[in-house]
């Protein structure tokens, strides 16, 4: 029997071509699959939802069918009030959310760091983050009243402290972690200590920054839109309370959609921003 390596070369090139080409479509194939699946679940729910409602078995004062709040959703699209009012809580929103976000990351990235790169600050800060970090942020928001007032200040500073957890955690445990064979490379090559840290410590450790990005956002939303429900007057958490309070239950719903949304789209976002800047970590 020839074997592969006794082919011509134009043969073994055709074999690798088509091996190539068969791995192409598989991936393409497993990518159709995983859309088809992410797209038909809430779509499968949704009808079920309608159907549900429509029959009475669910009660459509609270479970009005998907239909319905499809119809409030383009009813905040097409009244000018109506849109106004809700775009004015979805920035204010919005603001809270990425402010909190971008504080509690930056802070809990550089408190990672040093936490997987020393073992004195290790010693020093593993036991306080371990210990505070079962704590519901949610039970502090008073504190952060007392410190920071009524206003945005007090949800900023509760995101961004949810936001830090995740981020120190995941970071520490990336870096350290991280294959040690790249410390020894680098000591043996004797690199300087900025390009140690931008060229091997950040890059093994980037795939669990990420993750921890992740998560840390999720929570950022739970926390925006739950101090919104506690304390506030505007924002897309008091657009969902009062809603409810009011018995505009497809309101309550627009609401609910958009935050759902946002969280699909930022978890997919991570997703998109983790195959660039790491394309050899296995996103999931």
């Amino acid at each position: 029997m020839t074997t592969m390596t006794e082919r011509p070369p134009r043969a073994q090139s055709a074999v690798v071509a088509e091996i190539s080409r068969e791995l192409r479509l598989g991936r393409r194939r497993a990518r159709v699959t995983r859309l088809v699946l992410s797209v038909a679940t809430p779509v499968a729910l949704l009808l079920l939802w309608e159907v549900l409602s429509r029959s009475g078995a669910l009660d459509a004062r609270f479970f009005p069918p998907p239909t319905e709040v499809a119809d409030q959703a383009a009813a905040f699209v097409t009244d000018a009030e109506q849109r106004s009012d809700l775009l004015h809580n979805l920035s204010v929103s919005g603001v809270r959310l990425f402010a909190g976000f971008a504080i509690g990351a930056l802070a809990g990235f550089v408190v990672g760091l040093a936490m997987g790169l020393s073992k004195l600050a290790r010693d020093a800060l593993d036991l306080l983050i371990n210990a505070t970090y079962p704590l519901p942020k949610l039970t502090l928001f008073p504190l952060m009243i007392i410190f920071f007032g009524i206003g945005d200040a007090s949800k900023i500073a509760l995101v961004a402290l949810g936001v830090f957890y995740m981020l120190a955690i995941n970071t520490a445990l990336g870096v350290r972690q991280s294959n040690p064979v790249y410390g020894d490379v680098s000591t043996a090559f004797r690199l300087p200590l900025w390009t140690r840290f931008r060229r091997v410590v950040v890059p093994a450790a980037l795939p669990s920054i990420l993750a921890g990005m992740r998560l840390g956002f999720g929570q950022a939303l739970i926390l925006v839109v739950s101090t919104e429900f506690l304390s506030s007057n505007d924002g897309i958490g008091y657009f969902i309370w009062n809603s409810w309070q009011v018995l505009d239950v497809p309101a309550m719903f627009v609401g609910l959609a958009i935050v759902g949304v946002v969280g699909g789209l930022s978890a997919w976002a991570f997703n998109a921003l983790g195959q660039w800047l790491a394309p050899w970590a296995e996103q999931k």
